[in-house]
Order: C-alpha cells, then structure tokens, then sequence
C-alpha cells in the first residue's frame, strides 16, 4: 500500500560557534537575537567512565569529556521540529541535574556555541543544516580576564585550578583559534560578528519566506525492520540513530544491487544487531515514502517489515549505529527527533495493526 507524503516546511539551519573559554561566545549569541543551545550542557558527568584527566580533575577541554551524539541529536530537532530536550549541566557540580526545554520559535538560524562546536561541522554540513561557523577571536589577556572573573564569579572550580588552567588555555589560546580556522570556521570579532549574524538571519528569513517547492526528488530504496516489546506503559517499537546523524529510525537501510527487500533486511539486522532473522519471521507492514532524515534532498521508499524475534538484553548496537533507543506507540514523546518515515508512517500503521 504504497502511500505518498507531503514534503515538510525547510528546516532551520545552524550556526556555530566556537572560541577560548570565557572570550565572549555568549554574549555574541545574546547581542544576534537568535536562540542559542550552550554546547555546554552536553558536558558529561564527572563521573563518567574513561573521562580524560589533567590538573588532578576531569579534562573538560578534551572533546571525548562531552557527548557529541546527544548535542548533535538536539540540533537535528530544533532544525526540524523547532524544539528540543536539553539538559540542564552544572559547570560548578560538574554534572547534569535535569533537563529543560528549548524552543526555536519562528527564528530560521539556531546558535550553537561552545569550545566543541567545530566537532559538528562534519555532521551538520552532511545534513544540510549548517549556515555558517564562525570562531570568536579576541586578544589572549582580555580572554583570560574576561575567564577568570567569570569562573571565580560562578565557583566553577577552586581558585589555584582556575588560574592554572587559565594560564594553560591562553598559552594554547593562538594554537586553538588557527586549528578551529582550519576545521572550516571564519574567524571574527564580536562586534563584527553580530553584525555578521543579523545579516545571516535576515537573509535566512527572506530565503524562507520566498521559498518555492522544487521539481521532485530523487527517491532511495530502503527497507526498514520493527521489533516490538511489551513496555511498562505500552507497547514500544525500537528506534536506533546512526553515528553522525541526529534522527531515530528503525534498523534497515539501502538495497544492494540485485538484492531483495527480505534479503536486505535480513543482512542489516545482522550487521546492525548482530541479529540472525528467519526470512520467513519477517511480516510486511507496507511500503511507505516520506522525506530523508538524513539525505538533504532525498525522499525515501521503504518496505518495511515487523518481526517476533527477540533481541538480546542488554542490546548493543553495532556496525554504523551510534545508540538506541524504546519508543512507544500511543505516545512517542518528543525527547528526540524521529525520522519522517516513522511519525508518518511506521507508527501508524503499528498502531492501526494492533
């Protein structure tokens, strides 16, 4: 039951933004009038395993001290959806202590700042959603100042580790900004750079409001697998998110050549899962199209596919999955952002089964 759906509204686009600790990213996203997601809250907690040390305390300027996926999972949803879970991190307790809610508005950029922005270069431009990075150049002793007062200003650390590591980073400060520079990102100033910006946002809002629908798009054949579980509160469709993407989907993927929709889904759950499917296990759900979570310009045709194998528990993802996650039927929440094909369609179509 092949089944066509509208193509969804542009999503907004990204701005990055890094620079030394304490040079003013901040008030830079505050003088632009754009919503802004701290990078910051994606810090992890202080007792995470295998966080990178020095000073005697967590490297928190070490990119591994913080979780790229999840930062990254949260700008897909406020590109697409306007909207997302964010968590609430304590600089001065180094760890989360709960989670908020950040709403784009009707603003077509969104500002992500922090000193791990360039880490997100790569994804986002793969996406389509990246408009400009940018890297905030000041001079080291005005940095250093400017960090200092704020730190001891917030009791982010004890005194003698924030003036260690405040000489540290502005030894470092020059080799930073020329390694951000060399990521992709245009150095600026911050007076220079909100002017910058208010230019960008103004021609990303008239882009939007003269945007015209484009001739067809091309269209990839996938196919896609359901695995269903008894939850606490319903029944729960498995969704897992690939590495350097921020949309849940289900397991599957593109057909190689010659190969059929069956036996395209029988390999993914191996290379994926680890998973060995019967080929008779798998019942057909329908053949659904919706746009790309992660192929800009693209729309997708899937045939997809419920299954009563198990899964083992715990369940470890492989191959080119970066996480998982249990999503319910009746109320998949809005934590983080589901692909098209899934909202559209897979979800109601399992719902209408039951």
């Amino acid at each position: 039951m092949p089944v066509t759906a509208s193509r969804s509204p542009n999503p907004r686009r990204i701005v990055l933004l890094a620079g030394p600790s304490g040079s003013g990213k901040g008030e830079l996203s505050r003088r632009s009038g754009l919503p802004v997601l701290p990078l910051d809250e994606f810090y992890r907690d202080h007792d995470a395993p295998g966080l990178p040390r020095r000073y005697g305390i967590v490297d928190w300027d070490d990119p591994s001290s913080w979780d790229a996926g999840a930062a990254l999972e949260a700008l897909t949803s406020l590109a697409h959806d306007g909207s997302a879970e964010v968590p609430v991190y304590s600089i001065a307790e180094s760890r989360r202590l709960g989670t908020g809610r950040l709403d784009a508005g009707e603003a077509p950029l969104v500002i992500a700042e922090g000193i791990f922005a360039a880490e997100l270069i790569a994804p986002l431009t793969a996406a389509g959603l990246l408009a400009e990075a940018l890297v905030l150049r000041r001079p080291a002793p005005v940095v250093f100042a400017l960090r200092l007062a704020r730190d001891l200003r917030e009791h982010r650390k004890p005194p003698l580790t924030l003036l260690r590591r405040g000489w540290s980073l502005a030894r470092a400060q020059a080799a930073d900004v020329t390694r951000w520079q060399a990521a992709g990102m245009r150095p600026t100033g911050l007076h220079q750079g909100t002017r910058w910006l208010q230019r960008l946002a103004g021609s990303a809002e008239a882009e939007q409001h003269h945007h015209h629908a484009p001739a067809r798009l091309p269209v990839l054949e996938i196919t896609a697998v359901c695995f269903l579980r008894d939850g606490a509160q319903g029944t729960e469709v498995l969704a897992v998110r690939k590495r350097g993407t921020g949309s849940y989907m289900q397991v599957g993927g593109k057909l190689e050549p010659g190969e059929s929709a069956r036996d395209a889904a029988v390999r993914e759950v191996g290379e994926e899962l680890g998973v060995s499917l019967d080929p008779a296990e798998l019942a057909p759900l329908g053949e659904f199209e919706a746009v790309a979570a992660n192929e800009p310009g693209t729309m997708v045709r899937s045939t997809v596919w419920t299954t009563g194998t198990p899964l083992p528990d715990p369940l470890e993802v492989r191959a080119e999955l970066a996480d998982h996650r249990w999503v319910r039927l009746d109320h998949p929440g809005s934590g983080a952002r589901l692909a098209p094909l899934m909202v559209q369609h897979i979800l109601p179509a399992l719902r209408d089964r039951r």
